[in-house]
C-alpha cells in the first residue's frame, strides 16, 4: 500500500501500485491482485544463505582408514535453496517447512545401515537418537538425502530444491551454490 498523505487526509481510500505500476483502489485490491499475475511467478527462496541453519549431530564414516571412522560430531551449517511458483501466501514456501526437517537430525547420531554402532544403540536404549542411511553419512550424502527428502515434504509448486551441508568450514558438499 502506497497511500498518500493527502490522500487520508481528504479522507479518500489508500491507493496500491500494481506489478505493472498501475494504481487501484484499495477496493479492487481482491480484483488486482488476482488479475496482476503475481501468484504463480516463478521466484528462488534462500534459507540460511547468509546465516546458516545450524544442527549439532554426530557421526562415523566406519570404513574410513582415518579417525574418522571413530564417532564424532559437528556442527553443521545447513542453507537451502528452493525454487517453486509463488502461491496465494506470497511465498515459494514458508521458511518453516524447510527448517522443520533439518531440524529433525539435530542431537542425532547419523550412521550407515549395516554399522555395529546401531546395535549398540539400541542396547543401551538409545534406538531413537538414530537416522540410518543407505551410505556413508558424509555431507555430501547427506546433502542428497536432505534434498530428497524436502522434495517429498514440499508443496508441488516447488520444483528444484538444493541443499549446502557445511561441516567445517573447509568441507562441504551439496548442490546449487
Amino acid at each position: 500500500m502506497t497511500g498518500r498523505i493527502g490522500d487520508r487526509e481528504r479522507g479518500e481510500s489508500p491507493q496500491a501500485d500494481t506489478v505493472d505500476g498501475a494504481r487501484s483502489d484499495s477496493n479492487d485490491g481482491a480484483r488486482a491482485r488476482a488479475d496482476d499475475g503475481v501468484i504463480g511467478t516463478r521466484r528462488t527462496l534462500h534459507v540460511g544463505r547468509d546465516r546458516p541453519i545450524r544442527i549439532s549431530a554426530g557421526h562415523r564414516l566406519r570404513h574410513h582408514d582415518g579417525k574418522c571412522a571413530r564417532p564424532h560430531g559437528h556442527n553443521y551449517e545447513i542453507s537451502v535453496t528452493v525454487e517453486g511458483e509463488l502461491g496465494a501466501e506470497g511465498w515459494v514456501v514458508d521458511k518453516g517447512e524447510i527448517t522443520d526437517v533439518v531440524s529433525e537430525w539435530d542431537h542425532m547420531f547419523l550412521v550407515e545401515a549395516g554399522d555395529p554402532l546401531i546395535e549398540a544403540f539400541e542396547a543401551a536404549g538409545d534406538d531413537d537418537a538414530l537416522v540410518i542411511l543407505e551410505h556413508p553419512p558424509t555431507a555430501e550424502v547427506m546433502s542428497v538425502v536432505l534434498e530428497r527428502r524436502l522434495a517429498a515434504t514440499l508443496p508441488d509448486t516447488v520444483t528444484d530444491v538444493a541443499v549446502r551441508v557445511s561441516e567445517t568450514s573447509e568441507l562441504c558438499g551439496g548442490s546449487g551454490f
